[in-house]
Formats: C-alpha cells, structure tokens, sequence
C-alpha cells in the first residue's frame, strides 16, 4: 500500500498531517490525522478520496464499515442474492456474512463441501477432476464448479466457493499450505483467483473469507477484469 501511495502519503506529510497503517490480518486501515478544523477535514477527505481512486478493488470503506456490511448493503440495494460454497473456511464465510442483522434480505444458504463426495453430490463437481492428481480439489477448475452449481441449486444471483488448504498439514510441493483458490459465479459468468497464504490456518481461513468477500463486491461493482 505505501509503494502505490508514495506520492499521495508524501503530499499527506508535506502538509502537515500524520497518516499511520493499522494492520490486522487480512485488512489494513489508514487513518490521516491533525487538528479538528473544518479545513483540515475538508482536506483530509480529499485525500483519502484520492487513496480510493487509487485503489478501487481494495478500498472498501470508511470509519467503522465492515466488508460484510459493505457488500450486504451493495445486495440490498440491488435486490441482489449470494449463497456460499465452502470447503477450507467450513462455513465461515457464511457465518460472516451472516452476522450481519437482515442479511435474510440477500443471503439465500450456504454448502459445506469439505469433502470431494459432498463437491460432487451436493454441487456437482465432476469427479474425474476431483480424482485428478493434477487438478484435485484444491484448484480453478474445481472452484469454478463449486461456485456455478451452487448459485444455480440456490437461485442465486452469485454463488462464491472456497477450496484450500488452510494447514498446518495437507501441503504438497506443488500445492503448499496456504494455497486457496477463490472464485465468484454470477450473472456476467465466473470469476476466480488463487491466493498463496501463509502457514497458520487460523489466519488463512480468516484471509480467505476476507479475499472472498471482497472479490464478492468487486464483482458486484464490475471490477472484476
């Protein structure tokens, strides 16, 4: 964040102002500083405004906002749906979006499908490539389907899977721990990423749920390109 701030953070100190990062796992909060004026708020905005544009698929809120309350508001307003397909985070994710009062509005359920039986009978992944031992769970052709079938079982207007592994065992060379691929499913099709995360699993199933809410709103705003 500071290398692409650089300039923004340079012109923030010039001025007079203090701007601090506050990381916690998954989320980084910025907070410029100075005496309360109307001048300096006025200010203050504007920079921060800028950092936004600067950074669209990653700035998602001010003050006290919350993904989970960010995209529930962007749903509501659309009168848009989600159900969730999880694997690594085992319902986690859902648990997030769910603690947010009237999320009923736009959360239509949830799958657990911690195990390559459930994948396949309760979304319809394909087990051949579940079997594969080049592709296997914990992959974008697996996600994909994951994300697909469950919007369609759900008559969702997005389905968004998990599938990892959040450690600390199950980690291969080609796959270490922490590896945990992320797609969106919605109505312009299917959106996916691989993330490579660290070696805590408490951590890694916070970090997936977070990625998956935020590709969550991206797609909903179009910024997924």
């Amino acid at each position: 964040i500071a290398a692409r701030i650089e300039g923004i953070e340079n012109e923030v100190r010039a001025a007079g102002y203090a701007l601090a990062y506050l990381p916690s796992p998954g989320v980084v909060r910025l907070r410029i500083s100075s005496r309360d004026t109307e001048e300096n708020r006025q200010a203050i905005e504007g920079f921060m405004e800028r950092i936004e544009a600067t950074m669209p698929k990653h700035t998602f809120g001010y003050e006290e906002d919350t993904l989970e309350e960010v995209v529930g508001k962007l749903l509501r307003d659309r009168g848009e749906t989600v159900t969730t397909i999880e694997s690594c985070t085992g319902g986690g994710l859902a648990a997030k979006i769910t603690s947010i009062s009237g999320a009923s509005d736009y959360f239509n359920g949830s799958f657990v499908t911690y195990s390559n039986e459930m994948k396949t009978k309760l979304v319809g992944v394909d087990p051949v490539i579940l079997d594969d031992k080049n592709i296997g769970a914990v992959s974008q052709q697996t996600v994909e389907q994951m994300a697909l079938g469950g919007r369609d079982r759900l008559n969702a207007t997005y389905g968004v899977a998990v599938s990892g592994i959040a450690g600390p065992t199950g980690g291969t060379d080609t796959k270490p721990v922490g590896t945990v691929w992320i797609a969106v499913a919605g109505p312009n099709g299917v959106f996916s990423r691989k993330c490579l995360f660290e070696n805590d699993r408490e951590r890694n199933i916070r970090r997936s749920i977070l990625t998956a809410l935020n590709l969550l709103r991206c797609e909903i705003l179009g910024l997924n390109q």
